[in-house]
């Protein structure tokens, strides 16, 4: 379903391109995932939790380049404080991490 939304409210929205420093196993998830800090530039380093087990092992995520909404407000993920999301493309079980073509500064705004 397509819903319609205003250029404003894209606008609230806070893309910036991060790279992972460390990602660790998240056991206490109720669906395989990681445990991901991932370094903002200027905004600092932001943790998350992602359901992308299935197509990468974590030495593939460890210095990737990514791209997340760092203006949510935190979400509690079982014993884990989530501060960011990152964003992928959703195919089936699988989620493809997107992340810019050529390495860029971290912080960079997406728009």
């Amino acid at each position: 379903m397509e819903k319609t939304i205003t250029f404003e409210d894209f606008s609230k929205t806070d893309l910036r391109v991060g790279t992972i420093i460390e990602v660790n196993d998240f056991p206490k998830a109720r669906k395989p995932a990681y445990q991901l800090t991932i370094d903002f530039g200027d905004l600092g380093i932001k943790k998350t939790s992602a359901q992308v087990t299935t197509l990468y092992q974590k030495e593939d995520l460890l210095n990737k380049q990514i791209v997340a909404v760092v203006n949510f407000p935190k979400k509690q993920i079982a014993n884990f404080m989530s501060e960011c999301l990152i964003l992928g493309a959703v195919n089936g079980k699988d989620v493809i991490l997107l992340n810019p073509e050529h390495k860029v500064k971290n912080g960079s705004v997406v728009s």
